[in-house]
């Protein structure tokens, strides 16, 4: 078995487990069923080939005509997905302290700083860069997807007490919920390269070797 195919069944194994320990602990709320197209989706990104040596050498014209056609449909995901995050945010923020929402502002502003030197950067992607960036999406879909992962984190980092913890438990599902339905409403090759599709110029241009 290859490290990445293990990866990915042990990941799809963390969903599974968290979302039955959801079940368990909580048979009264209505949970929404997992989508099936999650799994399909890890087991699409495996590579066929079981080395490196074997794979077949990436067609990067190919890659970047099937962004551009598919363009529209991945800027309207994004702009949805950040909708959701920002419901999110705005609820949750609500319900911090002072210091709290201090911290979650400084976090804010770390993250956003990442994004855009990530986005600034104009070096060529190698070929596992495109691959890392084409399987970022699925480690996405699982932290809006699961509730519990993201709560245990939330209730760590800004020492959340019990009343919040309630209530954020609640917005995280919602959360879930409104991503689900734009999940299966997407197209899922859009889902797949829209980590790739805002630096399609590193896409086009190969790495010197």
């Amino acid at each position: 078995m290859t490290q990445r195919l293990f990866v990915a069944l042990l990941t799809v194994g963390v969903f599974l487990a968290g979302y039955g320990a959801r079940v368990w602990t909580e048979p009264s709320q209505a949970v929404p069923p997992v989508p099936a197209a999650l799994a399909q989706e890890y087991v699409r990104a495996m590579p066929a080939a079981t080395d490196s040596k074997s794979r077949r050498q990436l067609d990067r014209a190919k890659l970047v005509a099937e962004i551009e056609k598919l363009r529209p449909q991945i800027i309207a995901y994004t702009a949805r997905v950040e909708e959701i995050n920002a419901e999110f945010d705005r609820e949750f923020v609500q319900l911090l302290t002072p210091a709290q929402r201090e911290k979650f502002g400084q976090f804010q502003k770390k993250r956003a700083e990442r994004d855009a030197k990530r986005l600034a950067d104009r070096a060529p992607l190698s070929d596992e860069d495109i691959q890392r960036e084409k399987e970022s999406p699925l480690t996405f879909i699982y932290w809006m997807v699961t509730v519990n992962p993201r709560l245990e984190w939330l209730t760590k980092e800004y020492s959340l007490d019990a009343p919040q913890q309630s209530t954020v438990r609640s917005l995280l599902a919602l959360r879930r919920n409104k991503f689900i339905a734009l999940f299966d409403a997407t197209p899922h090759p859009s889902i797949r390269l829209s980590r790739l599709a805002p630096q399609i110029e590193r896409v086009a241009a190969p790495t010197k070797k």
